[in-house]
């Protein structure tokens, strides 16, 4: 058995840009920013890492992300993690680590996207059914 899982919380660091494939499925790909202070060694002070990971989601959730997130907006995802080689303009060949989205979730206040009428999350299920105080058999 084999397991390839990523859980990212952080920040847009530029607006998502949504295309479509030849056969039509939506394709939303951003990058998210994490950061973890570090520990000065003696007196000095902190620093900050940062690291960038480029996100794809495809389907319903690439229309939520475009929909719902811009740049600086938080953001948790979860996916699977893969390499992308390349060579580069110079000839080099390159490396990059790429997570393809299986959930997305909304970190934001309410306040923070126009016209929001709920939070939209990529794990989609059925609606719950409102649970009446004199339902209760207590």
């Amino acid at each position: 058995m084999s397991f390839n899982k990523i859980i990212i919380y952080g920040h847009l660091g530029r607006d998502p840009e949504m295309r479509y494939t030849t056969q039509g499925v939506p394709v939303c790909t951003f990058s998210v920013a994490t950061s973890e202070r570090k520990k000065g060694q003696g007196d000095s002070e902190p620093t900050e890492a940062t690291t960038w990971f480029r996100i794809t989601a495809w389907r319903n959730l690439a229309e939520t992300a475009n929909k719902f997130l811009k740049k600086g907006s938080p953001v948790y995802i979860e996916g699977r993690l893969a390499s992308r080689e390349w060579t580069d303009n110079e000839g080099m060949k390159r490396v990059s680590l790429e997570v393809t989205a299986t959930e997305l979730h909304l970190m934001g206040s309410r306040g923070d996207s126009e016209a929001r009428a709920e939070r939209p999350t990529g794990s989609e299920s059925a609606p719950e059914e409102a649970v009446q105080d004199n339902d209760v058999p207590f």
